[in-house]
C-alpha cells in the first residue's frame, strides 16, 4: 500500500490494472476448461460434424460464441454488483463512476462489451491507461468510468498526518523519526477521536506539619 498524500481517490496505473486483468483471464479459463471445453472434446470425438461446434455467424461456432458470452457475463456481473472482479479485488482496485454516483447495468454492460472491443482495436485504448494523468482507458472514457484504489493507509500521529509523508515532507537528509507512536488507518475512515487532556493534581506537601489543634480555654 501506498501512503495517501490528501482524501482524493488514486487511480490504478496501467500494469497493476494489467495483472489484475490476466488473474482473471486465468480464472475464467480454469472453471471454463473444466465445465466446457473438456465435455466438449469429448463430444467432438464422438461426434465431429456437430452443429454447436460448426461456424454459424462468420467464423464462429455457437461454442466461440458462449464462451465470449461467459467471458462477459463475469465481467458485466461481478463489477455491476460489487465494483471489481476478482483480479481487481486482489490488486486492490475498483470501478467507480466518475460523478461518484452508482454504476448503471447499462453503463456496465456498454463499458464491458463495446467499449472493450474498441479498447482492443490496436490496443490503443488500453494504452491510454498509461498515457492519461487520470489513467483512463477509452472504455474508461466513453462510460465516465475510473479504476481507483479502494484502500489507501496514510501515517497518522495522534490524528495529525505524519510530516515525513506528502507533499509537505522534509528532505530526506531531515527527515527523523516522529517521537509520538504511529498508527495507521483505512482511507475514508474517520479520524480517531483524542482523549481530553486532564489537568495535572500536584501532591500535597508532606513536609508541612500539620497545625497544632487548638486548646480550649477552660469555664
Amino acid at each position: 500500500m501506498q501512503p495517501l498524500e490528501n482524501n482524493a481517490a488514486t487511480p490504478g496505473g496501467f500494469f497493476v490494472r494489467l495483472t489484475a486483468y490476466l488473474i482473471d483471464l486465468l480464472l475464467i479459463g480454469t472453471i471454463l476448461t473444466l465445465t466446457v471445453r473438456l465435455p466438449l472434446m469429448l463430444v467432438q470425438m464422438l461426434n465431429p460434424a456437430s452443429w454447436f461446434l460448426s461456424p454459424i455467424l462468420f467464423r464462429f461456432s455457437p461454442y466461440d460464441i458462449f464462451l465470449y458470452l461467459a467471458g462477459s457475463a463475469y465481467f458485466i456481473v461481478m463489477t455491476y454488483l460489487t465494483g471489481a472482479t476478482v483480479g481487481k479485488r486482489l490488486m486492490n482496485l475498483r470501478v467507480v463512476a466518475c460523478d461518484d454516483s452508482k454504476l448503471t447495468f447499462v453503463n456496465v454492460l456498454y463499458r464491458e462489451t463495446i467499449g472493450r472491443y474498441l479498447s482492443s482495436l490496436l490496443f490503443i485504448g488500453y494504452l491510454m491507461i498509461g498515457a492519461s494523468e487520470t489513467k483512463q482507458g477509452l472504455h474508461d472514457r466513453l462510460c465516465d468510468t475510473q479504476v481507483i484504489y479502494t484502500c489507501k493507509c496514510r501515517p497518522v500521529v495522534y490524528g495529525k498526518a505524519s510530516p515525513v509523508y506528502g507533499y509537505d515532507a522534509a528532505p530526506a537528509s531531515a527527515a527523523a523519526v516522529p517521537s509520538a507512536p504511529v498508527s495507521y488507518r483505512p482511507y475514508g475512515q474517520a479520524e480517531p477521536e483524542t482523549a481530553p487532556e486532564l489537568p495535572e493534581q500536584t501532591p500535597p506537601d508532606e513536609t508541612e506539619a500539620p497545625a497544632a489543634p487548638q486548646e480550649r480555654e477552660p469555664k
